[in-house]
């Protein structure tokens, strides 16, 4: 008798077949699909075992919304004639962040799961997976392809800053907080050419 956390049988020759893609940096056949359907289904408790263990903010998508002088300026009140400084920046930035992690923010705070597979031959690769919650619809999961490790697979969720993984990450530090920030590009001064009179 099966396990929850046990793929079905007739599942092995798509593991076997995806995971001999994998490692031999072929395309990943769309067989794939079959078990990623089953851990939607029947697998989803193997699936969601390490539920909050790794969380991923969607940092950059995240930013490209908040992390702008406008925003900030419009809901701090911060009158047009006063400068906002990287320090206002920072503390907006930063409270935001630490709100959507201390709240659980589940739009913009995927929850990161992996599952492992194992071939005949004892080769092994995880797929690597984001679950977000979009209200009464429930968890809808994000598929993120093959990756060799669960470690492997959370690194390179933080590549580019495209998310930030919490804990593994950290806090997110300043540099990366201003790095995102969109601020007002400066106008270029006008320059007039004075025609020289011709001889």
């Amino acid at each position: 008798m099966l396990t929850d956390d046990q793929m079905p049988e007739h599942l092995q020759s798509v593991c076997d077949e995806v995971i001999a893609a994998f490692k031999a940096n072929k395309p990943i056949p769309d067989s794939l699909n079959a078990i990623t359907d089953w851990l939607t289904d029947d697998g989803w408790d193997a699936l969601i075992v390490d539920l909050g263990d790794q969380m991923a903010v969607s940092l950059r998508a995240f930013a490209d919304l908040q992390f702008d002088d406008r925003e900030l300026r419009a809901c701090e009140d911060i009158p047009e004639d006063l400068p906002i400084t990287d320090k206002d920046r920072l503390q907006w930035g930063r409270s935001h962040i630490n709100s959507i992690i201390n709240d659980y923010d589940e739009y913009w705070m995927p929850s990161v799961h992996t599952y492992e597979l194992t071939s005949t031959e004892q080769e092994t690769a995880v797929i690597g997976c984001l679950v977000k919650i979009h209200g009464q619809s429930g968890p809808v999961c994000n598929w993120q392809g093959l990756w060799e490790s669960r470690d492997a697979f959370w690194a390179a969720l933080g590549e580019n800053n495209e998310f930030w993984v919490t804990p593994l990450m950290g806090d997110v530090p300043d540099e990366v907080i201003l790095s995102l920030w969109q601020k007002p590009k400066r106008a270029k001064k006008a320059t007039s050419k004075v025609k020289q009179p011709k001889t």
